[in-house]
């Protein structure tokens, strides 16, 4: 079949939206006689490839094929921590680049997706993906199937604070005053969903790894009936900026707050004050309605 004229100047546009959006993507997309074919890192690439060629051109075919997607053969054990997974390709030392997790020795391993030059990527526990520096201290093995290392990935009703919360509230607690770092969940410092996946890590649970995915876990709980182990997922007032944290008992929340550079102990009042809150999530227990 011939090709639309219009068709490579559609896929350039895609291809320089998607450097705004992820800084290193991988985007190997192309036409053909057949279609639109070729290889992208991350499903919201390919939807956005489905969506333009859909919407001008429905009768073209379009086959993706999705890196995060794959089941990977290898993993990226880290040793000294911590590993840093970065947002785009690091540079030396990863210079230059927007972290987007960080493991730390102990940790699951981050799956390996793809080889480009001198950087891996990968997608690390919590599904981040990103790119480990091929300097980088680790050990490459077989993944990591989460429960053959203890880990329950969260599901509603999956999991009660009550035998494991001392654990957790000694951690955070313990973490008050670290520094505010993107990306970070405990080798740095923390930043706000990183500081409670790594508390809830130490007790076999496995969340996701951003803010808003953590906020979607377990189920709904109406904020009179808030307690301990309790998530509050919430936005940045005139920021729009996702954001989370754990509630110590009905009246506190702890959580890594941008606003003051520190993980932070404060009045749930005050923090609905700062914050927008969209609303409370218990991972397991009583007093918990049906996940949406």
């Amino acid at each position: 079949m011939s090709l639309p004229a219009e068709l490579s100047l559609a896929l350039e546009e895609l291809r320089g939206s998607m450097a705004a959006r992820y800084p290193d993507p991988v985007f190997d997309v192309r036409a053909t006689p057949e279609g639109v074919v070729g290889v992208v890192g991350v499903g919201a690439q390919a939807q956005a490839v489905r969506a333009r060629i859909g919407a001008r051109w429905p009768d073209l075919a379009v086959r993706l094929h999705v890196l995060a997607d794959r089941r990977p053969r290898r993993a990226c054990w880290p040793q000294v921590e911590p590993l840093s997974v970065w947002r785009g390709r690091p540079g030396p030392g990863g210079a230059g680049a927007s972290l987007t997790t960080e493991l730390l020795a102990g940790d699951p391993p981050a799956e390996l997706l793809a080889v480009r030059g001198a950087a891996l990527l990968v997608r690390a526990p919590g599904q981040a993906v990103g790119w480990v520096d091929r300097a980088a201290p680790f050990r490459l093995g077989p993944p990591g199937d989460p429960g053959r290392l203890g880990l329950t990935p969260v599901l509603p009703g999956a999991w009660s604070p009550s035998p494991a919360w001392p654990q957790v509230l000694d951690f955070v607690v313990a973490q008050v005053g670290r520094p505010y770092v993107w990306g970070a969940t405990g080798g740095r410092g923390f930043d706000c969903s990183g500081l409670v996946w790594r508390a809830l890590l130490r007790v076999g649970l496995l969340l996701p790894r951003n803010s808003r995915g953590q906020r979607a876990c377990g189920a709904r709980v109406a904020p009179a009936a808030v307690d301990a182990g309790d998530l509050a997922g919430a936005l940045s007032r005139g920021r729009r900026v996702s954001h989370v944290a754990l509630a110590l008992d009905a009246e506190r929340v702890v959580h890594a707050c941008s606003e003051t550079g520190a993980v932070r102990v404060e009045p749930r009042r005050t923090f609905e004050q700062r914050y927008q809150v969209l609303g409370w999530r218990r991972l397991g227990g009583d007093g918990a309605q049906p996940a949406d």
